[in-house]
């Protein structure tokens, strides 16, 4: 079986939900996991926690810290992630190469294999397009967690960065978007998360120290958006996909951020054929989701 290869940006160590998607994805025999890069606010704690993780799987894979301010917000990337703790300083990452240089380099030299996989704000996919425009055309794909489609809600990785957001919806680049009308489906409950601590993975252990940090600080239950969006790079069963024309509103005093579907709610019930570059989730089966998710992360 030839393996899908990716890239994933994340921005672990707020929710729970990047970690879980790394391991997701390190478990998944259809996916190489061929870099990690990290984005929004603290970079440098977030690549540290992310060869953390990788270390725990005992996998040698390359970690790039990146953008930690979008491109017009600003934010306060001295921020310490919820999920962190010191003894992770002793994780070393690849600090010579920032991210974009590195999704940038990796792409051009690729042959038209690589899909991108951000699960946190737009912003080094973005600059990488701004600063090498070629890689649109070098790019498998991008497979990505954000948005709200079917409703109005303005989901917090568009939001974090619209211009990014933008610049990336509208490079014509093939992308797979999920967003929260079908991840906020997907949560874990007690008898899950019983699961994964009794396993015996190491990977599955500090997941499960993870999670406990992160409920400490939330008191809530992990929802799976960002292992939706590493589903659906390999499995087309799962989920149900929609070609949708979508544009990122960059301007509006409420709806700055929000991802307008364009084709129109009408359309979308006469389930007319658009013509789009983007491809949204529009469904999910749970309880297959679920079950893939949780045997391979224990």
């Amino acid at each position: 079986m030839d393996k899908r290869k990716i890239i994933i940006d994340t921005d672990i160590g707020d929710d729970i939900d990047d970690a879980l998607a790394i391991s997701f994805a390190l478990n998944s025999p259809e996916l190489e996991v061929i870099g990690i890069t990290t984005v929004f606010r603290n970079t440098d704690i977030r690549a540290k926690m992310a060869a953390n993780l990788l270390k725990q799987a005992g996998r040698d894979i390359p970690v790039y810290a990146g953008c930690g301010q979008p491109i017009i917000n600003r934010e306060d990337d001295s921020q310490i992630p919820c999920q962190y703790s010191r003894d992770m300083d002793e994780f070393i990452y690849s600090k010579e190469t920032h991210a974009v240089d590195y999704i940038i380099n990796k792409i051009m030299n690729s042959s038209n294999d690589i899909s991108l996989v951000p699960i946190g704000p737009l912003t080094n996919i973005a600059m990488a397009i701004l600063k090498c425009p070629e890689i649109k055309t070098k790019l498998k794909e991008i497979v990505l967690m954000g948005g709200c489609f079917y409703s109005h809600f303005n989901e917090w990785n568009i939001v974090c960065d619209p211009e990014a957001a933008r610049i990336v919806f509208e490079a014509g680049i093939p992308i797979k978007a999920v967003g929260l009308d079908v991840t906020l489906k997907c949560r874990l409950n007690e008898n899950d998360l019983a699961m994964i601590d009794k396993s015996y993975s190491p990977v599955a252990k500090f997941l499960s120290e993870l999670i406990k940090r992160w409920r400490d600080n939330t008191k809530s239950l992990p929802i799976l958006h960002d292992p939706l969006a590493v589903c659906a790079v390999f499995n087309d069963n799962i989920l149900e996909m929609q070609n949708e024309k979508i544009v990122i509103e960059t301007k509006g005093e409420y709806s700055r951020g929000t991802t307008y579907n364009k084709t129109g709610l009408n359309w979308v019930r006469e389930r007319k054929v658009v013509d789009s570059h983007i491809k949204v989730a529009k469904n999910v089966d749970v309880d297959a989701f679920i079950k893939m998710f949780i045997e391979r992360i224990i």
